[in-house]
């Protein structure tokens, strides 16, 4: 999955062309990649320079991400309460 494309899904409350938007990817893809927000800076205004290991990585967050959405922790703790 391509940062753009991430940052599209996952950035709420800021849409792109807005003021702040860059920024708030940036942290979104820093804290999903653990990469510092400097490093993804450096892949330009458009993220063209990203590793391709980036896009694996974001894959597998988004993913995550719509199992989170699927799974509420209410549910989660019911299921685990439901093996003893």
């Amino acid at each position: 999955m391509e940062p753009a494309e991430f940052c599209l899904k996952w950035v709420k409350n800021i849409k792109p062309g807005e003021r702040g938007y860059y920024k708030a990817c940036v942290k979104v893809l820093s804290k999903v990649t653990g990469l510092s927000e400097r490093t993804i800076e450096g892949w330009g205004p458009d993220f063209s320079g990203r590793p391709d290991s980036v896009a694996v990585t974001l894959r597998k967050e988004d993913i995550l991400n719509q199992i989170r959405q699927l799974v509420k922790p209410d549910d989660l703790s019911d299921l685990l309460d439901s093996g003893n």
